[in-house]
């Protein structure tokens, strides 16, 4: 017994770093499918999105970048495939510079799919771009949505667009759903579409920011919200398809318990070597 603890002791560092890699590779390539647990905060969204009635339009504002993307990207495209599964309308707009291009992503890899090759561009989602000012973006959104977007990301003319038909203003819009990294998102959404114009307001986020949403769920200005890549996991169970955030959260489920399993072991072994 000795003896192997002194192996131990003695034990290559480059191992470790091997039985973490496999830990990270191994549930990403065949995911493990652990159980997840459906909050309160993601379930009222999913219910948000699901009493919408087909043809309803959804604002789905892609609010973040690249270096988010690892927890919003699997959380927008769980959220838009519910939309497209209850055959909603989605305008895509963007505050932040980088996220017309996230959306974009997001509508091509879903439209490549099988299950969502017959949905079309300009009729059944579209993609508006971003503006400079985000404040004045989300307000002028409730006065007038050609005066903002008179044209979409890619320079089609507003009422060349068969989605944007009768949209006018916030009123024709049923709900808003904002993918948020920073102060452009949640904050200005509740703050003008909700407190001036009445939209209802739901939401995702980071992990890390998630708290500071807190009190526009207990004011229930913000319906629900979506926290990071475990709420995107939770997202993705709802709409029955497992994708990277399931993989994400195994991989840190396996990770983590491999840590602990190491400090135990290491722990265990000072002791018994320290004591020879």
């Amino acid at each position: 017994m000795k003896s192997f603890f002194t192996m131990i002791n003695n034990l290559d560092r480059r191992i470790i770093f091997l039985a973490v890699v496999l830990a990270v590779i191994i549930p990403i390539v065949k995911p493990l499918d652990l159980p997840v647990k459906i909050t309160p905060n993601t379930q009222n969204v999913f219910n948000e999105i699901n009493s919408l009635k087909e043809g309803d339009r959804i604002l789905i504002s892609f609010d973040y970048d690249p270096a988010s993307g690892p927890e919003l990207q699997p959380m927008a495209k769980a959220v838009v495939r519910h939309c497209f599964r209850k055959n909603l309308k989605v305008i895509a707009v963007a505050l932040w510079p980088q996220g017309p291009m996230m959306a974009k992503n997001a509508f091509e890899d879903l439209t490549s799919e099988v299950e969502f090759k017959h949905k079309t561009y300009g009729r059944d989602f579209v993609n508006l771009g971003v503006k400079p000012s985000f404040v004045a973006t989300v307000k002028g959104l409730g006065e007038s949505f050609e005066s903002v977007f008179p044209s979409d990301f890619n320079g089609k003319a507003f009422n060349e667009l068969e989605i944007m038909k009768g949209v006018k203003t916030y009123k024709d819009i049923s709900l808003i759903f904002s993918l948020t990294t920073g102060s452009a998102g949640i904050s200005t959404y509740v703050s003008i579409a909700n407190a001036q114009y009445g939209s209802k307001v739901t939401g995702g986020c980071t992990a890390i920011s998630s708290l500071e949403y807190y009190p526009f769920l207990q004011s229930k200005q913000l319906l629900g919200l979506v926290e990071g890549l475990k709420g995107a996991s939770e997202y993705e169970k709802l709409v029955g398809k497992p994708a990277l955030a399931t993989a994400g959260m195994d991989v840190q489920a396996v990770v983590h318990m491999l840590l602990i399993g190491f400090i135990l072991l290491a722990n265990i072994t000072h002791l018994v070597v320290g004591k020879k």
